[in-house]
């Protein structure tokens, strides 16, 4: 845990050196980005998304649209990727377009980005009525500029189950209260096998759940106590660490899941290598449950014809209710140093309104922004149209928003779920989450 809070303050403190050559670095990244030597507008593009699965189709099919226009695109693993971008913001030499996620890092990333608004506005004729409103709200900032155009919205948290392996577990249904899936653990256990791969490493997908499951103990808690309204020392709090506790003690998870990150490590690593009979994700990532997903060619489930579902994570809570939480998955922001923001804002169109937006959708790695784009993919997989429809519709009753807007709290309870599960005290942990909310007020 000190390792992790060591290697934050050296990037923080990276950046803030760097930040003085920024406006020099910018100048002369500017001119070099703008033309290649035959006359096309060269855009650079860094995100976790698309995929490298998806990249070279997506981006090859708007070049053919938009012949004097070039994407250049760098992917890195979420949990790696703002690390990567704060210090190349700080520096000048960020790219023209770059992913965002709504929520502490959208607030953190605004003063780098265009108005995207102001940009659409000239660029892209009627965009306002093409893209979800909700959406478009939840990618504004305090202050109230779009920082970016959403891209795709997601639900968490669910849980991606291999159903060929239940069946050879005796695992006679996807669990959905806590009793059930600690039967179903016990009987993966038995067989050789992990539960539930979990990636407890990422601080996203922690915080992400424990959102989420606090509201399954106190419906709207979490969001009280964003406001201040109420202390993150609360019942319903301590009984969310203490939940997330009893899945380490329990094993629901693999030996070691606090080191381990989701993308790639549980996901190929355990669920796609056939050692895990679940997996820990969020609605974004549907796509395997088709048998022709390209993301599982090649993988031990795909080459053992597997059967995947995906169903809500079960409820930690006495009620046994499941509620999820929902938000703009990803958002793309146009640098607002970038001299092409006409061209910027062609591919913008493209990936929220375009035939990227339908390529996404298709591929099931969320659901649309765009208000005319609906599923147009091939059903093939025998759990797929059931995932779909369990999953929009946990979804569409989300409790609320899948991400906090305090960037300092958010990170202060991935502290604390970590050294929770490592055995610390929650009480005194969640003290301590209260202590920073109370300071970055």
């Amino acid at each position: 845990m000190k390792k992790t809070l060591k290697r934050f303050v050296a990037i923080a403190v990276s950046a803030t050196m760097l930040f003085g050559m920024a406006g020099c670095a910018a100048k002369s990244q500017e001119k070099d980005s703008k033309d290649t030597s035959d006359g096309k507008v060269k855009l650079t593009f860094w995100s976790w998304l698309p995929t490298n699965d998806q990249s070279d189709e997506m981006i090859k099919e708007f070049e053919k649209e938009n012949p004097n226009i070039e994407i250049e695109y760098t992917r890195t693993e979420q949990d790696d990727f703002f690390e990567k971008l704060q210090v190349a913001m700080a520096s000048g030499t960020g790219p023209d377009l770059f992913g965002m996620t709504t929520g502490p890092m959208m607030e953190q990333y605004s003063k780098f980005s265009m108005d995207m608004g102001s940009a659409a506005d000239q660029y892209w004729s009627g965009w306002k009525d093409k893209i979800n409103t909700n959406a478009v709200s939840q990618s504004k900032s305090k202050s109230g500029t779009l920082v970016g155009m959403p891209m795709l919205i997601a639900g968490m948290t669910t849980l991606m189950y291999n159903k060929t392996l239940m069946d050879e577990c005796g695992i006679e249904k996807v669990p959905t209260n806590y009793a059930e899936l600690k039967d179903a653990a016990d009987k993966a256990k038995a067989k050789g096998y992990v539960c539930v791969a979990a990636g407890a490493s990422d601080d996203w997908i922690n915080t992400d759940w424990f959102v989420q499951t606090s509201n399954e103990f106190e419906k709207g808690a979490v969001y009280e106590a964003e406001k201040g309204d109420r202390k993150w020392t609360d019942k319903c709090f301590v009984d969310t660490m203490n939940a997330w506790k009893k899945m380490f003690d329990d094993g629901i998870f693999e030996d070691g899941a606090l080191g381990i990150s989701t993308y790639p490590d549980a996901r190929d690593q355990y669920f796609f290598a056939r050692k895990s009979v679940f997996f820990m994700t969020g609605s974004w990532h549907l796509g395997p449950t088709s048998t022709s997903n390209t993301e599982i060619v090649g993988t031990e489930i795909g080459n053992k014809k597997d059967v995947i579902g995906m169903e809500p994570f079960p409820s930690v809570s006495d009620s046994g209710e499941r509620l999820g939480t929902s938000g703009v998955d990803l958002m793309v922001c146009i640098n607002k140093d970038c001299k092409n923001a006409e061209a910027a804002m062609k591919f913008i169109e493209y990936l929220s309104d375009g035939w990227g937006q339908q390529y996404w959708v298709n591929y099931l790695q969320g659901s649309p922004v765009s208000n005319e784009i609906k599923y147009k993919g091939t059903i093939d997989g025998e759990l797929q149209q059931q995932s779909i429809d369990n999953v929009n519709k946990y979804v569409a009753d989300a409790a609320g928003s899948r991400k906090l807007s305090n960037s300092e709290v958010e990170k202060a309870i991935h502290v604390a779920m970590q050294n929770v599960a490592a055995g610390a005290d929650p009480n005194k942990e969640l003290e301590t989450v209260q202590q920073i909310y109370d300071s970055s007020k």
